[in-house]
């Protein structure tokens, strides 16, 4: 039976989103062997995360190693797609994804906002590598300088001192912009962006507002207000389709 998905990217972050209302029961394909099946490159449709939209307006997301998650730029994805007017009422203007509260923002561009009452903040050594740890929802942990070799991040990446692994950005700073690379953990690899890893440096840098330059050289936009993280991007609808599952 085919499975009607739409694809789209936010600053080169790319989602499948799959609607309850367009695939009867699509809840039990929340599954690991669906979830990385349908994100493969090769044998599936491609991503770097998929949604599932229900009927009763709550939203799941999901890695392709099929662990559930806390996603920024994928929320982005949501924002853009609930301007559209097929899915403006099939998209809530608030859920949660694990744990976190995520509000989709009236903007030109698509904007998300969501609090700041989970954050842990730590320095840290891991591999004999310097850096800062912030949790937010999800892990990170950051390194200032030049990108080190996938080996590494991917080491880092697995380091015991993370509870349950962390992703490993790598961080320069060139006047008013932040350039940013992330290995993403549930990817296992590199990734054109990463939203919350920009919100999450944010944090920890004490700075109110920055812009992000992941390595698709599309800028991600961040600031702080009102106790409140705000991230902005642009999102592209790339396509829609069948996969036969």
């Amino acid at each position: 039976m085919a499975v009607i998905f739409h694809k789209l990217h936010s600053s080169g972050n790319d989602f499948i989103v799959l609607f309850e209302e367009e695939n009867r029961e699509i809840e039990k394909k929340a599954k690991k062997e669906f979830i990385s099946r349908i994100c493969h490159r090769n044998f599936g449709v491609g991503a770097d995360g998929v949604f599932f939209v229900l009927k009763d307006k709550r939203v799941l997301h999901f890695d392709p190693d099929g662990s559930e998650s806390f996603c920024v730029n994928g929320s982005l994805c949501l924002a853009f797609l609930k301007g559209m007017e097929k899915f403006k009422d099939l998209i809530p203007s608030s859920f949660s994804l694990s744990g976190v509260r995520v509000s989709i923002e009236e903007s030109t561009v698509p904007e998300i906002s969501f609090s700041l009452e989970k954050i842990e903040i730590r320095k840290l050594t891991v591999g004999g590598h310097k850096g800062v740890f912030v949790d937010i929802g999800n892990p990170h942990f950051f390194v200032k300088g030049r990108i080190l070799p996938k080996e590494i991040a991917a080491e880092l990446r697995h380091n015991s001192v993370f509870k349950n692994g962390a992703n490993i950005s790598f961080i320069e700073e060139e006047g008013g912009t932040i350039k940013i690379s992330t290995y993403e953990r549930g990817v296992e690899d590199f990734t054109l962006a990463c939203g919350s890893a920009c919100a999450a440096y944010l944090i920890s840098s004490k700075l109110e507002k920055a812009v992000f330059m992941p390595p698709s050289g599309i800028p991600v936009e961040v600031r702080i207000e009102s106790g409140k993280l705000f991230v902005k991007g642009e999102v592209d609808y790339v396509a829609k389709g069948d996969f036969f599952s």
